[in-house]
């Protein structure tokens, strides 16, 4: 029932129907005074948050709790006390991609320890020439003290990272030379060494002779043409048995296509404009996936004719809200295991992850009444399509990525 204030006089204010009671019978709307107190308007917003409140979290007990029972219990019409689908994945996914969003971030990914650790030099660097030339020269003798105290803290924390960044290069270039000498000895003892042998002992206490993969055929390898022509050309010339998948070419060419972009306006500026479409494409991509995901249950359960593609929906933006609540606490997991160095805490994050796909069957077992077997074949092939349909996305939200980074760079 609503808190505001009903007007005396009976003609509709949108339409102008007399109204029989509370609500226009032509219209709709309350006969309510339209300029209200502020006190009015702040109660009202009061209610209408606890009222919100009250049905967002009964509605995601019952979601988490008993999969399947908030789609059963929508579709035959028990909805007052229920959360809107709609509105329900509105919420928890944008606050999903707010919480996702400021844990990982698009410039950090693809930087390797080394590229980390340097920027992190460089900001303490940083920080200690201001303290040098701002605090440590202050009339004031505490701030002078503090500054003196956190300076000496700066030094030895950018000592201890000179130190590595040196010891790593003193051991890259140890082994360097080790594997030069390894392969002179086999050169002089007269054994012929194929260029696709690496010697690697980066990581053992004893020599490793590896065969490198099928170089013309690898992705990585193929991208390293930094040039789109010669890519096509090979690939157009090579045997059918060395050519590249359609799905690796699609990869390949917007990586050649960044490559050949760099050298115009800066590789670095192009990836980071790269990456960080491609990171906020993920709602998009998500919420395409949305109706894509239904009709697939519509296929799989297309001998239920008692239920609608719009029943499918239902479940599936409840199986998706539910995803979001389950990969939420995956990160505050995440979080404290980083905090507090529990390794018991990856255990439970690897029985949540399991959990989803729990609920994922629990829920279509539950919704469609199938029996156990029935219901584990279909959720084998739901994955596989889902997967699929992932992939393809994938390869379409990467292809409008790579051309937004180049407009950008314009």
């Amino acid at each position: 029932m609503s808190h505001y204030q009903e007007r005396a006089e009976k003609d509709c204010l949108n339409c102008g129907t007399q109204v029989e009671g509370r609500f226009c019978q032509n219209c709709g709307q309350e006969n309510i005074i339209a300029r209200e107190s502020f006190w009015s308007l702040v109660t009202h917003f009061v209610y209408d948050i606890t009222h919100f409140d009250s049905k967002f979290f009964g509605t995601m007990k019952v979601l988490l709790t008993k999969p399947g029972r908030l789609s059963i219990d929508y579709i035959q019409g028990k909805r007052n006390s229920q959360l809107h689908p709609i509105r329900m994945y509105v919420f928890t996914s944008a606050f999903f991609f707010i919480i996702f969003f400021s844990l990982y971030k698009a410039d950090k990914i693809g930087r390797s320890e080394d590229e980390e650790r340097k920027e992190k030099l460089e900001n303490l660097q940083l920080a200690r020439d201001v303290v040098k030339e701002k605090p440590l020269l202050s009339s004031d003798l505490l701030e002078r003290q503090t500054a003196q105290k956190v300076l000496s803290d700066l030094e030895k924390e950018i000592l201890l990272i000179e130190k590595e960044i040196s010891d790593d290069k003193i051991a890259d270039s140890i082994r360097d030379q080790e594997k030069i000498d390894v392969t002179d000895s086999l050169k002089k003892a007269g054994i012929p060494i194929p260029a696709t042998v690496k010697i690697n002992n980066r990581d053992s206490s004893f020599w490793k002779m590896e065969m490198d993969s099928d170089s013309t055929n690898d992705a990585f390898t193929s991208s390293n043409y930094e040039s789109l022509e010669a890519y096509k050309r090979m690939q157009a010339t090579l045997p059918k048995e060395k050519k590249d998948s359609w799905l690796k070419k699609v990869f390949v060419t917007k990586i050649i296509a960044a490559a050949e972009t760099g050298k115009l306006q800066g590789e670095r500026t192009y990836l980071k404009n790269f990456l960080y479409n491609l990171f906020h494409s993920f709602p998009k991509m998500l919420f395409v996936s949305l109706p894509m995901f239904a009709w697939f249950l519509s296929w799989l359960y297309s001998r239920s004719k008692n239920l609608r593609y719009s029943d499918h929906a239902i479940f599936t933006i409840h199986l998706y809200c539910a995803t979001f609540i389950f990969l939420l606490g995956t990160f505050a997991l995440s979080a404290l295991q980083e905090k507090t160095g529990w390794g018991i805490l990856n255990l439970v994050q690897v029985i949540v992850t399991v959990a989803i796909y729990l609920y994922m069957y629990k829920g279509m077992r539950k919704f469609y009444g199938d029996s156990r077997g029935k219901t584990i074949v279909k959720f084998i092939l739901l994955n596989m399509l889902s997967f699929f349909m992932m992939m393809v996305l994938l390869v379409i939200f990467t292809a409008i990525s790579a051309a937004q980074a180049i407009n950008s760079g314009h």
